[in-house]
């Protein structure tokens, strides 16, 4: 599932180096504490997500934390 990511984590993801041509590796922190791993965004801005995650939603980040980041 590909979800549209807000100025907001845009911005914060543009700070940050790619992982490779147009895409970054993050694990997605909710505020439910459960911690996503390895997760693709695409150009700062599209988020892939695995199958089961179809009701995901946005406001259920708390964080993205760049893999790599230096």
């Amino acid at each position: 599932m590909k979800l549209k990511l807000n100025k907001y984590w845009t911005e914060y993801l543009l700070k940050y180096p790619e992982a490779g041509m147009g895409y970054q590796r993050v694990d997605v922190i909710l505020k439910s504490g459960q911690i996503i791993k390895d997760i693709v965004v695409l150009n700062a801005e599209d988020l892939i997500l695995p199958d089961g995650y179809e009701n995901f939603k946005l406001v259920e980040i708390e964080d993205l934390n760049v893999q790599n980041r230096k």
